[in-house]
């Protein structure tokens, strides 16, 4: 229901949509957690239903879009918006097709608002997929979890930011706690999330004396890259089936966010939202290529671990 909204209105601002999900959250699903509209955004981006610009708080619905999954013995996931007039779109092209569809949900917790049901194309050749994708009119890419991984930037803090204005609210990002703690001064070199006047909060990096804009998910990781080889959250785990050792789950420890983009190239490898480890405190992103991980791993100055146990 929720991305059928999205999908319908097409773009908006996001403090609307998080009332317009607590509104709906409160009709179905009674325990979630103050986080909830969050986390679920977060999600329809790397599942690429969304695009957002967090820092002027402003969303769109994302285009339909195909893909094969990589090495993934002929399956495809079929993203994006989903409008009425689309789903009908699917249901009459797949109707006569040789193609079948498969409705797969993510697992989440009751604490948390269920994400929509992940549309999987399986296919015999990619020829299927070019006339599915001609049909529906939708873009059609051969591999986005690859090519995208290709493209990933190196972290860098380029863009100089002002100090903080003194006595505002200031707050400083805990690795050891993976929370902001307030504090009443800058204390050394780290992340900082800052509270402006006009309401908006946004994350600066100090470093040697000089300030830099970045994002949450960035300003974590370039703290971390300071830390040196101990400080590394992300780990690959081959798949022990036999023939599948050249794809696994890629581990990320809880309170280090893959930024946005990282986040889709993990997700589009299986076409599923990541799961959630509680006792493990992680998420899992499955069937990502060992050389995907690596290239998610390098580009945010990250060691990649790989464990066969």
């Amino acid at each position: 229901m929720l991305l059928r909204w999205v999908s319908e209105l097409g773009a908006g601002t996001l403090p609307d949509i998080k009332q317009g999900m607590w509104w709906l959250a409160e009709a179905r699903c009674p325990d979630v957690e103050p986080g909830a509209p969050g986390r679920w955004l977060r999600d329809a981006v790397s599942l690429a239903y969304l695009d957002i610009d967090w820092r002027n708080r402003r969303w769109c619905a994302a285009p339909p879009a195909l893909t094969r999954l990589p090495r993934a013995r002929g399956l495809a996931v079929l993203t994006g918006s989903r409008t009425a007039a689309f789903e009908k779109r699917i249901e009459l092209a797949l109707r006569e097709s040789p193609l079948e569809v498969f409705r797969v949900p993510s697992a989440r917790p009751v604490r948390d608002i269920p994400l929509p049901v992940s549309l999987l194309i399986q296919f015999d050749d990619e020829a299927q997929l070019r006339d599915l994708s001609d049909e529906l009119g939708v873009t059609y890419t051969s591999c986005f979890a690859r090519q995208g991984a290709a493209l990933l930037p190196q972290l860098a803090l380029e863009v100089p930011a002002p100090p903080p204005e003194f006595g505002q609210p200031l707050e400083r990002y805990d690795l050891d706690r993976r929370a902001y703690q307030w504090i009443r001064r800058p204390q050394g070199d780290g992340l900082y999330r800052i509270k402006q006047g006009d309401g908006k909060r946004v994350c600066q990096v100090l470093r040697e004396g000089e300030w830099y804009e970045t994002g949450h998910e960035q300003g974590v990781y370039s703290v971390l890259g300071q830390q040196g080889p101990d400080a590394d959250v992300l780990r690959w785990i081959p798949d022990p089936h036999p023939g599948c050792g050249l794809t696994g789950t890629l581990h990320v420890d809880w309170g280090y966010p893959l930024p946005d983009l990282h986040r889709r190239v993990a997700v589009l490898c299986s076409g599923m939202a990541p799961r959630i480890n509680d006792n493990a405190e992680n998420v899992a992103y499955d069937n990502v290529p060992r050389d995907v991980a690596e290239k998610i791993a390098d580009s945010l100055g990250q060691h990649l671990t790989e464990n066969h146990e």
